[in-house]
């Protein structure tokens, strides 16, 4: 038999087996990385689009889709009318503009997910309307009118974004229950920062509200909240607000420098939790016995107190094992490290005293 011959039953053999091969890594080897092809592109079936909108509302499109949209700025108004999952490329450069009209992102189906995206120029930034089990995380929603608006939806959460420099209010919880607004950075909206309204359940947790034309953080005809872990400062109007609300529980807050530290009326909200109240820093009592703990009680409002006012600020940590460590101390707490192997603690502060606490 020839060489020839011989090469020729070779490739006969090798191409089918290569083609085999190359097909099982497509068919069971995950897409990492979005496919190149439009800037709007449905993880989930690989088809690409112009606009988010398109993506969405194309019939391949399903409930559980995740739609990753390409850094760029996308001058459309979308409406997500499908559980889905909306994925920007980078919360900086991944733009939605509401081109001054309308609501940039408006959510009308539960279990949507809304992450990684500048969210500016429209009558409303994000808007859910009975919008269940919904994420909006990492967003920084700016120069809008309002910036997150969450209507008549339950088991939801806000956490981790921007709310800045709106002309109207940055975060607010309506007609809502169940739900979770944390670790965001409400700031220099032109009404208040933080607040619900006629809602329930919900934990107001390690958001940072500063520097809003009304109140920082807000409860209104609402029950059953927690207000917790948050600094509120610098608002020309009440640092923490609470009119018609009840049986909520409100402590380990800083609350710093505003106009009004803060407004209640009603007895069945606890402005400690028996163990530790707030920080106020207009707080005059002293402590004798230096355990961090004021010895008198802060006054909210007529018969309406902290009875367990902090000396100093309050900081939360979380250990890279684990653990989760809390920090009250009147200088700046400016670095924490924790020491497995002999179980210590380090901690670096600024603008210490002989007289600081812990």
């Amino acid at each position: 038999m020839n060489r020839k011959l011989v090469a020729i039953m070779i490739l006969l053999i090798l191409v089918p087996l290569l083609v085999y091969v190359a097909w099982l890594y497509v068919k069971f080897t995950p897409n990492e990385t979005p496919p190149s092809g439009g800037p709007v592109c449905n993880l989930n079936t690989g088809l690409n689009y112009t606009t988010i909108q398109a993506g969405i509302d194309a019939k391949e499109t399903l409930d559980g889709h995740t739609i990753f949209v390409k850094k760029g700025v996308y001058r459309e108004h979308v409406v997500a009318n499908k559980s889905v999952s909306l994925i920007g490329e980078n919360r900086t450069t991944t733009v939605i503009d509401g081109n001054g009209t309308g609501t940039d992102i408006h959510v009308t189906a539960d279990r949507v997910v809304v992450e990684g995206f500048t969210v500016r120029n429209g009558s409303t930034g994000i808007y859910l309307y009975s919008a269940n089990s919904s994420l909006v995380v990492g967003n920084d929603v700016v120069f809008n009118d309002d910036a997150i608006l969450v209507y008549y939806s339950s088991d939801f959460t806000v956490y981790q974004n921007v709310a800045g420099n709106n002309s109207g209010r940055g975060i607010l919880v309506s007609n809502s229950r169940n739900f979770t607004v944390s670790n965001n950075l409400v700031y220099g909206n032109g009404m208040y920062g933080l607040n619900t309204n006629s809602s329930a359940n919900g934990l107001i947790k390690q958001n940072d509200a500063h520097e809003n034309s009304y109140d920082g953080i807000g409860l209104f005809d609402s029950s059953n909240c927690t207000i917790t872990e948050n600094d509120v400062k610098d608002n020309p109007s009440f640092g923490i607000m609470v009119d018609s609300s009840g049986d909520s529980l409100i402590f380990r807050n800083n609350v710093v420098n505003n106009y009004f530290r803060a407004s209640d009326v009603n007895l069945s909200n606890k402005w400690d939790n028996g163990v530790e109240g707030n920080y106020w820093s207009d707080y005059g009592g002293v402590d004798s016995n230096h355990d961090g703990i004021g010895d008198s009680a802060q006054i909210i409002y007529g018969s309406i107190q902290d009875n367990r006012p902090l000396m100093g600020i309050f900081y939360s940590f979380n250990t890279s094992i684990g653990y989760h460590v809390n920090v009250i101390s009147n200088s700046t707490v400016g670095e924490f490290v924790f020491f497995e192997p002999n179980s210590t603690l380090e901690i670096s502060v600024s603008n210490s005293s002989a007289t600081q606490s812990f």
